[in-house]
């Protein structure tokens, strides 16, 4: 609403035939950086130019914000050597502005592979390698910190924390640790805030450097910082990454409210939480298996998965959408609550477990599936679909075989008959 707001005022003075300044415009070039107006934005500075306004050293940053934005960091930069080839000063703020743009860009493709992470169903033949093909925004942002010292202009906590987010978006954890150091050093204006503290855990995480992510979380708790559900889960995807299952399942209790001292107010679990603890367990040992359940559980109760307004029922649950660890603790938590039922004189249904149609079996010829042939496969099974049968088979003793509907490709059925022989060998163990 501010944004067309100010939009409008722009058209209304131009319409009076008012005269305009470089306030008006700049107003109008930030609120679209604000609406992720990018072209707009360019369009207005253009318009400026043309009509003998000289933009100023505030209308570039906010034009340059508006670039970063929308991804465009080459247009950027570009607007910071214009202001550069005309003998302009550069302040603080509008190298901020192009740092920001730089970090905004690399936090987008970041965002873009953690996306894919969570998705159910991505095709293992897409792996494509476009970080082959991206440039090193890390690089320009470092260059650029070191230009503002040549410049005599002195980088602040934004400056820092930006270039430290786009290190850490692209996992140069050493250089995003060396600008954490010299921010700890630095005066107040510079010191490490949580933005900085979060960056830098995700680039020691995306590396490996789990220890380092975890002194990194422990300093910012030692600055009176409080993490966030963004800093926890930046940790957690370390501990994944490593296989740090004891500190991960360590990590989940305290953003429960369970650990000591904790506070959850500030850091509630996600599905990411429940997505990175979880692929942290094996669960084929009995310790792991309790903490799957336990955590399970928690996820339901604070309804981050199968929420109690969704259409699922004890005996049919959608699955679709979840991650590879969260739909195989969801299969134990599902069989799990029907043999408790069951035990409290509920009937034996037949379970069906929705995970849903994906591109390859939507792109297959006929679009149906084939019953309970193993030819599935081909004929365009998703992922989860068989993920699915599979655990089902493996994890479970005795094994839960499933049909798959001939006109339901994207569901899995185990039959009543099959249930109540598990449920039968449950009650004997």
């Amino acid at each position: 609403k501010n944004i067309q707001k100010a939009l409008s005022l722009l058209d209304v003075v131009k319409d009076k035939g008012m005269k305009l300044d470089a306030y008006f415009y700049t107003a109008a070039i930030d609120a679209c950086a604000k609406g992720n107006m990018w072209r707009k934005a360019l369009s207005l500075l253009d318009e400026m130019r043309q009509s003998g306004i000289e933009p100023t050293g505030f209308t570039y940053s906010a034009a340059i914000s508006a670039c970063g934005n929308g991804g465009q960091w080459e247009r950027g930069l570009e607007l910071l050597y214009q202001m550069r080839g005309k003998g302009m000063e550069i302040n603080v703020i509008t190298y901020n502005a192009a740092i920001a743009a730089l970090a905004n860009t690399a936090k987008k493709r970041t965002s873009t592979k953690t996306t894919k992470r969570i998705s159910k169903d991505v095709e293992e033949s897409s792996s494509s390698n476009d970080g082959d093909r991206e440039e090193e925004l890390w690089k320009h942002a470092l260059d650029l910190l070191e230009q503002m010292k040549k410049d005599g202009v002195v980088p602040d906590a934004y400056s820092y924390s930006a270039a430290i987010s786009a290190c850490g978006a692209e996992g140069r954890w050493e250089e995003a640790l060396n600008l954490i150091k010299i921010m700890q050093r630095g005066g107040r204006r510079s010191r490490p805030n949580k933005i900085a503290y979060t960056a830098a855990i995700s680039a020691c995480g995306r590396s490996g450097e789990w220890e380092h992510a975890m002194e990194l979380f422990n300093d910012m708790k030692k600055d009176g910082l409080q993490p966030d559900r963004v800093s926890y889960n930046a940790l957690l995807y370390s501990l994944r990454v490593a296989d740090k299952a004891d500190e991960a399942y360590e990590i989940w209790n305290e953003m429960c409210g369970r650990g000591e001292d904790s506070d959850d107010r500030w850091s509630t679990p996600d599905i990411i939480t429940l997505t990175d603890v979880l692929g942290t367990l094996d669960p084929k040992g009995k310790k792991n298996k309790q903490r799957i359940d336990d955590i399970f559980r928690e996820a339901v109760k604070r309804g981050i998965v199968i929420r109690e307004d969704s259409l699922d029922s004890l005996w049919e649950v959608d699955l679709s959408g979840m991650s590879f660890p969260v739909a195989r603790a969801a299969c134990r938590f599902i069989f799990n609550r029907g043999l408790q039922a069951v035990r409290e004189g509920e009937a034996v249904e037949d379970v069906t477990l929705i995970t849903g149609v994906g591109v390859s079996h939507r792109n297959a010829p006929g679009g149906q599936g084939r019953g309970n042939d193993e030819q599935d496969r081909s004929s365009g099974a998703t992922a989860l679909r068989e993920y699915i049968r599979q655990i089902l088979r493996d994890d479970f003793d005795p094994p839960i075989y499933c049909s798959v509907p001939q006109y339901a490709a994207g569901t899995v059925v185990a039959s009543k008959e099959i249930m109540q022989k598990w449920i039968d060998q449950q009650n004997v163990e």
